[in-house]
């Protein structure tokens, strides 16, 4: 190209201009608001987001040059700055928010501005990243004004079509046209569109949009019954029933805008005022409640924790009487709801104390049970009600409907109360017998306790070879090899065979991110990138959509953040997978070792081992120091007021420290409440039979211990605890127990069944 010449000044200005315009470019997409990408990366995941505050909104967009997710979570920063994010203590778990850095002038356009020109920057990400940012512009953009909603429009239409098409996207642009009265495209934006995209928003603005407009069709009055009738209540349905008014019951008559009304009534918990609308429905068209079935639900529990159970008892019988014969022309699903009305007899019965009627409520609605998990919730109250007026013939009753159990887990709870009442009264042989039932369950915990504590009454001379299903050395495998099955049990049989317990694998790869995580995985590791980790519990939701990679990875990532009992109770809800294999590092993050040095200086003080203080705090608040319990228990040992009061007391009376301030205990500062926890669990066993009775003490205090000890002096320890009263204490000792054994093996070089000896000493 000639640059002189004829023409060759203008192409030497041209060519100039474009190296310097590709020059800029090339800068801009190096810079972020004035620093360089990796500098403005840098800050904004250690949370500084001061060089955000001091930019204008338009800017925003240049945070996505930093990843595509960025935005989203510098929203959310600015959001925390703003002090509009709950401080409950989890988010300020991380050192990187709100207090790390001097506080500033508010910018003059105000946080929540920036934060939507963030959010709306993150609408160029991709999966949960765009759902969320567009979850949390709704709002805002429905409160502003028809001005700010077409400047919101004109920003979203510059977006490339796939963003502009995407489901979350898309469900914005019609709130923004619906807000401006531009009706007739915001109905036509979602026309042949399957789905419920957006919760449901999509279906609201078509809906609504279609009124205003006065295309008011013969299948409208339905269409909008169906919107709000035929889910669970949500944003979406709140909103357009605020937005419609009065004109709700013009729309949809008395009876409809009554059964709405209704369902939002106990989506916010007025049973009574849930149920008076209900009625109203009732009297007024009585079929709604067979067309969405959802309805009967709703009743069911109106009547069952509101006013007039006698009355809706009578009604719902009466409806199933009626279907029995109903007109096979009818559009219903004759057995679902069945089902329903049967379920929520049953539970009316159940509540008012009729047993053996809501017994064969539950029985009924059985047979017409849609999937296992309600089957299994009407054997459930079938074998809970049973127990509860006649223990003795429960095991009739297993032998009726254990063959039609979904999950046998789900029966853990009366499980473990028929093993107590058994080993109580001393019932060996209905035991055996039980086991025998239950022996093939994939219920590997209930399996291993039933199979100890029978092996313990044979070796113990309480059972009769006789009547023994197998010899003691054999129960007692069975027990151990229940993989599946708790620590407490598999290690107590260990003992017995003299083996040595291996839980896990010694050696894999520690948890860390994977290449192939789904979008949604990388949103929740995202949190803890920018110092939002206590934030990402609350968006887990479903854990089952996760892979036990991407869960070991954010239980991982939790720890990190010190967020102990989110990373437990991930780790937990992988575990248990029947197609997942533990290993020793999942077992760390679910026995981690917070606080190590305060917990293992107070235990060498007080004598006590390591691994049963880390146990008992776990156990207690997951190592969570600020957590309260119901009773009034505080922090990481859970300790009442009065106890740390007393134990303060010893302290400093032996010439310890004194922490007592101004005649209070700070219990939420980890090492006040470690050592006082430490010196109480010692008190104890200073003056019960074991540590396994001083732990039990711990929970369920001295006194009840001892008199349940004088109940049953002649059982060794391991049976005396299958006897004990409250299912809380019972579980407390195993949990504990079996903690510590964990501890004892990954951290302190023991075998679990020393640890179990120790314990039961």
């Amino acid at each position: 190209m000639k640059l002189f010449g004829p023409g060759g000044g203008f192409r030497l200005l041209f060519s100039l201009l474009f190296f310097s315009l590709l020059s800029l470019a090339s800068c801009g997409a190096q810079t972020v608001l004035g620093l360089s990408r990796n500098e403005a990366g840098r800050r904004l995941k250690e949370g500084d987001i001061d060089f955000i505050l001091d930019k204008a909104p338009y800017r925003m967009e240049e945070i996505g040059l930093i990843h595509p997710s960025a935005p989203y979570y510098a929203g959310m920063l600015v959001k925390a700055r703003a002090g509009e994010l709950p401080a409950d203590g989890a988010l300020l778990a991380t050192p990187t928010l709100v207090g790390k850095f001097p506080a500033q002038a508010l910018p003059e356009h105000g946080t929540q501005a920036l934060a939507e020109a963030l959010f709306e920057a993150a609408l160029d990400g991709k999966g949960k990243i765009q759902r969320e940012a567009a979850r949390e512009l709704m709002g805002p953009l429905l409160a502003k004004d028809p001005g700010a909603a077409g400047s919101f429009l004109d920003r979203l239409e510059q977006r490339p079509p796939s963003v502009l098409l995407a489901p979350d996207v898309l469900v914005l642009r019609g709130a923004a046209l619906y807000k401006l009265g531009r009706y007739d495209e915001a109905a036509a934006l979602f026309e042949g569109r399957d789905g419920d995209e957006g919760a449901g928003w999509d279906r609201a603005f078509a809906l609504l949009s279609a009124l205003e407009a006065k295309n008011w069709g013969a299948g409208a009055k339905e269409e909008l019954t169906t919107f709000f009738l035929s889910r669970a209540p949500g944003e979406a349905q709140q909103w357009a029933q605020g937005e419609l008014g009065d004109r709700l019951q013009e729309l949809l008559g008395p009876a409809r805008a009554a059964a709405v009304r209704g369902r939002f009534a106990l989506a916010g918990w007025a049973y009574g005022q849930g149920l008076g609308y209900f009625r109203e429905a009732l009297a007024g068209e009585e079929d709604l409640f067979f067309r969405y079935p959802d309805m009967l639900g709703d009743l069911g529990r109106a009547f069952l924790y509101g006013p007039g159970r006698s009355q809706g008892l009578e009604l719902l019988l009466g409806w199933d009487r009626s279907l029995r014969e109903a007109s096979a022309g009818k559009d219903w699903d004759i057995r679902g709801l069945r089902y329903r009305i049967l379920y929520y007899a049953g539970r009316i019965q159940r509540q008012s104390g009729q047993y053996a009627d809501a017994a064969k409520s539950f029985d009924s609605a059985l047979e017409f049970a849609p999937d296992g998990l309600q089957r299994d919730a009407c054997i459930w109250y079938i074998l809970s009600m049973g127990f509860q007026e006649q223990p003795g013939e429960t095991v009739a009753l297993l032998r009726k409907y254990l063959p039609r159990w979904h999950s046998p887990v789900y029966f853990e709870d009366i499980m473990d109360r028929l093993a107590r009442y058994l080993t109580v009264n001393r019932r060996w042989d209905t035991l055996a017998e039980l086991f025998s039932l239950i022996r093939d369950s994939r219920d590997g915990g209930t399996v291993a306790k039933y199979a100890y504590i029978l092996g313990r009454a044979l070796s113990e001379g309480f059972l009769p070879a006789a009547s023994a299903p197998m010899k003691a050395e054999e129960l007692f495998r069975i027990a151990f090899e229940q993989e599946k099955g708790s620590f407490y049990y598999r290690a107590l049989a260990a003992s017995r065979l003299g083996r040595t317990t291996v839980p896990v694998p010694e050696k894999a790869e520690a948890p860390g991110k994977g290449p192939d995580f789904g979008e949604d995985a990388e949103f929740i590791l995202g949190f803890f990138e920018y110092g939002l980790g206590g934030l990402a519990f609350s968006y887990l939701g479903d854990t089952t959509e996760f892979s036990p990679e991407e869960l070991r990875a954010m239980a991982g990532a939790f720890a990190g953040a010190g967020l102990w009992a989110e990373s437990i109770r991930v780790v937990s809800a992988y575990m248990g997978r029947e197609d997942f294999g533990v290993t020793r590092q999942d077992l760390e993050l679910y026995y981690p070792r917070a606080f190590t040095d305060m917990v293992e200086t107070r235990a060498k003080e007080t004598e006590i081992p390591a691994e049963l203080l880390f146990a008992l705090v776990r156990t207690e608040s997951a190592f969570v120091p600020e957590i309260r319990s119901q009773a009034g228990a505080v922090g990481l040992t859970q300790l009442m007021p009065a106890t740390a009061l007393d134990m303060a007391g010893r302290i400093r009376r032996q010439g310890g420290t004194d922490y007592l301030e101004e005649g209070k205990i700070n219990l939420e500062d980890p090492k006040t409440n470690i050592h006082l926890g430490a010196v109480y669990l010692a008190y104890l066993e200073d003056r019960m039979e074991s540590p396994m009775f001083a732990l039990l003490a711990y929970n369920g205090g001295m006194g009840r211990v001892r008199n349940w000890r004088r109940s049953a002096p002649a059982l060794p320890g391991d049976l005396f605890l299958e006897t004990i009263e409250y299912p809380e204490t019972r579980e407390y000792g195993r949990k504990v127990l079996a903690a510590a054994a964990a501890y004892g093996y990954l951290y302190y070089g023991m075998t679990m069944e020393a640890v179990v000896a120790d314990i039961y000493r």
